[in-house]
């Protein structure tokens, strides 16, 4: 590529910055558009709830605290005497594929009702949800059957149109676009630095710098991001809240990390090619 390179000081130092800048702002943004432009969100946090064996364990724990706190007579006898059953039950409920699949429906209907523009009014059943979760309380005491009248008052969850403030589709949309921009404009003036560049070994290392700085700036943010997250969780007033804040967030910081890391693999090689190139040739003079 002989139009490369051409030893221009004055092209070369504005397009550096200027692909510095761009690349920045493409990683970071980047890492927030694959962890809520990519896939549903939601699901993404609740998925890795239900992986977490600790969560599931703690959630049946919790519900039968919170049921004792207002259960009175027959109730709280079944709760105090079969409690541990009944955590369990909530436990593996928790865990089991069929409820996992309605759940992950229900997310993926609203957020594709909410991302996609529509004005058409929508509706969400989770009567399967509830009923599949009284199946399990029936087992452990045949008393909860009682609830099934209360679960046939539960009404559908009614999706409406977005009118006030921005949407989710336009925030989408634009969140893309920057992206997309950005990429664009970062990919430009790489070439500009690559045409003015002095030579490639140096210009490859420059590049590898920009890289390695980025990558360790979305460690440093994900490391921070982590700390927030944390600290916050500690100010909820539920303890399952707590717990479930950090396991949540998780998968949502992810892109900060794997981002970060693959940007920082990626100088290292490329600044490593960069000397053994050097390397092999003072071994052949």
């Amino acid at each position: 590529m002989t139009f490369l390179f051409k030893s221009k000081r004055a092209g070369a130092i504005p397009s550096a910055i200027f692909f510095t800048i761009f690349f920045t702002l493409l990683s970071i943004i980047g890492s927030l558009y694959l962890a809520i432009g990519i896939g549903n969100p939601v699901n993404k946090a609740t998925d890795s709830l239900i992986a977490s064996q600790s969560f599931k364990h703690d959630a049946g724990t919790y519900f039968v605290t919170k049921a004792l706190e207002t259960a009175k007579g027959d109730e709280r006898k079944v709760l105090t005497e079969k409690g541990p059953a009944i955590s369990q039950t909530i436990t593996a409920f928790l865990g089991n594929p069929i409820f996992h699949s309605e759940l992950n429906q229900i997310s993926d209907t609203a957020y594709h009702y909410y991302t996609s523009g529509t004005k058409v009014p929508q509706s969400i059943d989770v009567k399967p949800l509830a009923n599949l979760a009284l199946l399990g309380l029936v087992a452990v005491d045949p008393q909860f059957a009682q609830l099934k009248k209360e679960l046939d008052k539960i009404k559908p969850i009614d999706l409406k149109p977005q009118n006030n403030g921005p949407d989710a589709a336009s925030v989408k949309s634009d969140l893309t676009l920057v992206v997309l921009l950005l990429l664009l404009l970062s990919l430009l003036t790489l070439f500009l630095y690559l045409l003015f560049a002095k030579k490639g070994k140096s210009a490859a290392r420059t590049v590898a710098y920009i890289l390695l700085g980025d990558g360790l700036l979305l460690l440093i943010i994900n490391i921070v991001a982590k700390s927030i997250v944390n600290n916050q969780a500690t100010k909820a007033t539920e303890t399952l809240a707590r717990e479930a804040i950090p396991i949540a967030a998780s998968p949502l910081l992810s892109p900060l990390f794997s981002l970060g890391l693959f940007e920082v693999i990626v100088a290292l090689i490329l600044y490593g090619v960069t000397y053994l190139k050097r390397v092999n040739v003072k071994s052949q003079g």
